[in-house]
This record gives structure tokens, sequence and C-alpha cells, in this order.
């Protein structure tokens, strides 16, 4: 009974020490670039932190096109919905290069139309290619504080199981 108690009380304070924490505060909210075939070809994470007073998200944690590293912004806005976080984005516009500025992608998608379109381009100008796209659904990581409290549920059932 003791040990029970003690486990509890323990599991609570992990769990509220790492609430205060900024790193990973909010989910991290990821979604595919898919082709219609279904085929991936990049992928887009926005911490849900990263938020403006309009609710935009302005910065991507982790951004790849056709197996290039995106680095270079000139424009940037992922919206969600708050109340659906599961729903994914709402809204996606972007003009960026890739990390070794060889490539320009130019993309826009609204889950009104359910389907993207993307240009790419050199990044001195020339034109490559167009096509459209769609996002795959969405993948939500949580904040730390919630593997805290699942890792003390876990210990609590075994320490439950061994005593029973």
């Amino acid at each position: 009974m003791l040990k029970s108690i003690l486990f509890a009380l323990s599991a609570l304070v992990l769990s509220s020490l790492a609430l205060p924490q900024t790193v990973q505060a909010a989910p991290i909210m990821t979604q595919e670039f898919l082709f219609e075939d279904g085929t991936s070809f990049g992928v887009l994470s926005v911490d849900l932190d990263n938020i403006d007073e309009f609710g935009n998200v302005l910065q991507w944690e982790a951004f790849e096109l056709f197996g290039f590293t995106i680095g270079e912004s000139f424009l940037f806005l992922a919206e969600y919905n708050p109340l659906n976080l599961a729903a994914g984005f709402t809204f996606l516009n972007f003009d960026v290069n890739d990390i070794s500025n060889s490539f320009a992608f130019q993309g826009f998608w609204d889950s009104a139309f359910g389907e993207g379109f993307m240009d790419i381009f050199s990044t001195d100008g020339q034109f490559i290619d167009a096509g459209s796209f769609y996002l795959s659904n969405v993948t939500l990581v949580s904040e730390p504080a919630t593997l805290f409290l699942m890792l003390g549920a876990v210990g609590g059932l075994i320490l439950r199981r061994r005593q029973g």
C-alpha cells in the first residue's frame, strides 16, 4: 500500500516537473505531401506553439520536398483549426528554396479544395515542373508531460499486477 502511494506521488511530481518546460510544450503537427497515387514526396512539421496573434503558424520544425531540406523562406503560412487538431492543416501557402539553393518551390493547399498545387523552379528562375498534390492524415506528437503520465500509469499497472 505504501509503495503504491509513493509511486503515485513520484509519478505526479515527475509529470508536474515536465509541464513548465517550454521545449515542445505544444503538439508537433506533421503531414506528408502526396502524389495522386498516394506516393509521398515530402513532409512538413510545425510546432503549434509557434503561432502568431491571428492563429497562423509562420515557421516550420521540418520541411522537406523531393528529398531536399527546405532552408530559406520568402513566404510561409500554415493554418489549422485549434478545436480539431486531428483535421490537420486547413490552409498552406509557401514560397521556399531548398538548403542547397538549387530549387525553389511555390505551393498552395486549401482544405476546402482538398488538393494543392505546386510550381518548381531552379533558383535562377527557370521553370521546371508543376502539379497537384494532397496532404496525408495528420500525425500529432504530444507534449512530454503526457509521456510521463503514461509511464506512470504503466508502472502502476505493473506494480499492481505484482501485488496480485
